[in-house]
């Protein structure tokens, strides 16, 4: 059973240029990704700005003072939502973190909010035992 991320997940950690990335309601969000980021909060699959569909983004209301000066000089990230139901969180890296190998001007997004080719990016485990196993729940 596949108990680390990197077992778990249905893409390349290395990115590619032509994975296509939905959310769970088909909304297309990005096309290629750079490669994918472990650090202590989990996985996020790593984006350049030309690979995400910033037409189907926003920046929340609550997060646009992110946004203004002199705030936007010293906060970490600026946070970005989908224009769909699924509301998934897509994050622009303004500065360095010690949890995790960000780079600063690339977008982050937790593979556990993406599909492609209809599939979930990772898999998820299934925490409930049969016959004294752990199975993952599968898709």
């Amino acid at each position: 059973m596949a108990t680390n991320y990197e077992e778990r997940l249905r893409i390349r950690l290395e990115g590619d240029n032509d994975t296509h990335f939905e959310t769970s309601t088909g909304l297309h969000v990005a096309t290629g990704d750079t490669r994918i980021v472990i650090g202590q909060r989990g996985p996020y699959i790593e984006f350049n700005p030309e690979q995400i569909i910033l037409a189907n983004l926003h920046v929340p209301e609550n997060e646009m003072d992110r946004l203004k000066e002199p705030k936007r000089s010293y906060v970490y990230y600026i946070e970005w939502c989908t224009n769909d139901e699924a509301n998934v969180k897509v994050y622009e890296q303004h500065k360095t973190v010690n949890y995790a190998d960000y780079k600063v001007g690339l977008l982050y997004i937790s593979p556990f909010d993406l599909i492609v080719g209809g599939e979930p990016v990772i898999t998820k485990l299934d925490r409930k035992r049969e016959n004294g196993v752990q199975r993952r729940l599968t898709f």
